[in-house]
């Protein structure tokens, strides 16, 4: 049975935000609130205070005395970021360990919620692509897209193994496609997706949808892309101002089906 989240202990919580606090406010030396002010800020018992700052101890950032107080005894050591960021295209510059399969490829009716969404008839079908991304051979993303029947026919015969269908539709279909739309948001695995990337019911997943428009068509192609969000994080290069050294053009934010 797969298991369900399980939130860390009430004490490493605090030792996170303690030391997120150190990182960003305060400088060796300084003294951190008592015993008694952490228990009131965060509605945790005394012996939940002493165990996070038993750990801070432990790893030489702070310094306690009876008496006097607890204070930095230095900065936090930054944590190398071991999660990725980018194009899947990317990833094979990088050499990186990337494949992809499909799940499911074929005509289906769209959900009423979905065609709403897009504002399409619900009753004509359209073609679903459906696929599991792979990094370092272990799961990495779920990629759910939609698309114009003609435009799906098309995908299908393309293999997607070592190809994202955002570069299949530029390059390999030569569609004058644009993305119209994208949004990002945090939420929580449920059964097919907890199984399918190998995490628990209710761990955080990074939720990125994205619509591509065709000339003459309300829709082209229309994705929902889950990530393991401790194996992936999204970044976005914003334009530079006019006369800023560098290009001034804006680069389109990272990520991609």
């Amino acid at each position: 049975m797969r298991k369900f989240f399980s939130p860390y202990p009430k004490y490493l919580h605090v030792r996170r935000i303690l030391i997120d606090r150190i990182e960003g406010t305060m400088r060796p030396g300084d003294q951190l609130p008592t015993e008694h002010a952490l228990c009131a800020e965060f509605s945790v018992s005394r012996e939940t205070i002493r165990s996070a700052l038993a750990a801070l101890e432990q790893d030489g950032i702070i310094d306690r005395t009876r008496g006097r107080g607890t204070f930095i005894a230095r900065m936090p050591r930054r944590r190398p970021e071991r999660r990725i960021t980018g194009m899947v295209e990317d990833f094979y510059d990088l050499k990186l360990d990337t494949d992809s399969k499909v799940l499911y490829a074929g005509l289906v009716r769209p959900p009423g919620a979905l065609a709403e969404q897009l504002g399409i008839d619900p009753e004509p079908s359209l073609f679903r692509l459906t696929r599991l991304r792979n990094l370092d051979r272990r799961p990495f993303s779920w990629h759910d897209g939609w698309m114009l029947p003609e435009i799906g026919e098309r995908m299908a015969s393309i293999d997607l193994t070592r190809l994202s269908v955002e570069h299949a539709l530029r390059v390999t279909l030569k569609l004058p496609t644009w993305e119209d739309q994208q949004s990002i948001e945090a939420v929580s695995a449920d059964i097919q997706s907890a199984e399918l990337l190998d995490v628990p019911i209710g761990a955080p997943l990074l939720c990125l949808t994205r619509l591509y428009l065709l000339e003459g068509e309300k829709f082209a192609v229309y994705f929902r892309s889950l990530y393991r969000s401790d194996r992936y994080y999204y970044t976005v290069k914003l334009a530079q101002p006019a006369g800023a050294t560098g290009r001034a053009s804006p680069r389109k934010p990272k990520g991609g089906p």
